[in-house]
Order: C-alpha cells, then sequence, then structure tokens
C-alpha cells in the first residue's frame, strides 16, 4: 500500500470517527477540544513504526494544513487533558468523594456503547438519540450525586 493510500485511508477513517453522533457527544462534554481528538486519533491510526513523526501531521483530515509545531502542541495538549482527567477519578476516588461502586454503572456503559451504536444503527436514528440521551443522563447524575455534597 502507498503512503499516499494510507494518508487517505486514515484521514477517511478520522473524518468517520469525528462525525459519530456518539463521538460528537461525548467530546461535547470531554476535557477535549475537536482539534485535539483529531490529533489524538491521527497519531494512533498513523502510529506505526514507519511512519515518521514529523510526517503524521499529514495525516490529520483537518482542511487547514498545520506546522509540525503546531501538530505537536496540539497532541501534547490532549495527551495532557486525558491524563488530568484520569488523575481527576484517582482523586475523586482516594478523597472518598467517588467509590468504585459509584463508577461501575460507567464502566459498564462505557464498555458497552459500541453494541448500543450497532444495535441503533440495524434499528433506527432514534437508538441513537436513545443513547445520546443516556449518555448524557448518567453524565448529569454523576456530575450531581449527593455524595459530593455530603463530604464536602
Amino acid at each position: 500500500m502507498s503512503d499516499q493510500q494510507d494518508v487517505v485511508e486514515t484521514r477517511e477513517a478520522v473524518r468517520s470517527l469525528m462525525r459519530d453522533p456518539v463521538t460528537k457527544t461525548l467530546l461535547t462534554n470531554s476535557q477535549l477540544t475537536s482539534a485535539q481528538l483529531e490529533t489524538l486519533l491521527t497519531d494512533s491510526l498513523s502510529g506505526g513504526e514507519e511512519i515518521r513523526k514529523s510526517q503524521r501531521r499529514l495525516y490529520r483530515p483537518s482542511k487547514a494544513r498545520i506546522s509540525r509545531g503546531a501538530y505537536n502542541r496540539t497532541l501534547i495538549q490532549a495527551q495532557n487533558n486525558v491524563i488530568r482527567s484520569i488523575y481527576t477519578i484517582l482523586l475523586l476516588g482516594y478523597l472518598k468523594l467517588f467509590d468504585s461502586s459509584s463508577l461501575q454503572p460507567f464502566l459498564e456503559l462505557s464498555d458497552n456503547i459500541d453494541s448500543y451504536v450497532k444495535e441503533a444503527k440495524q434499528t433506527s436514528q432514534t437508538a441513537l438519540e436513545q443513547l445520546n440521551a443516556r449518555l448524557l443522563e448518567f453524565a448529569t447524575a454523576l456530575a450531581k450525586r449527593q455524595s459530593f455534597k455530603d463530604i464536602l
């Protein structure tokens, strides 16, 4: 497979993931910007050893080409946001503001999102809308948990 074909396939894969309604919902409520997620996906999908790190920026599907420095800054920002999110969960658990039983429904939902999406594609668009509503409901419930107020 040619390098140009790899670039085209990677760009299309990233575009497809970025257009996905579940990805959009999760991204809207995450700590990542659209550019950061696109960069993380590009870096991951073009991450083969044969692809030099300096060339990975060419795989981004954005209309505007970016410099190597801008790509690297965006990638570092995205990675730092992911790390901070993980540390936030660890911190809340350590301070007993968040126990493992509270996380269980979210872990299960996270594990099952792919099957929900496949099922929704086979049934109807309303199933995807229901999934989006369920994700929003779970996140809202987590943020408004009484236990946060009890301890604070």
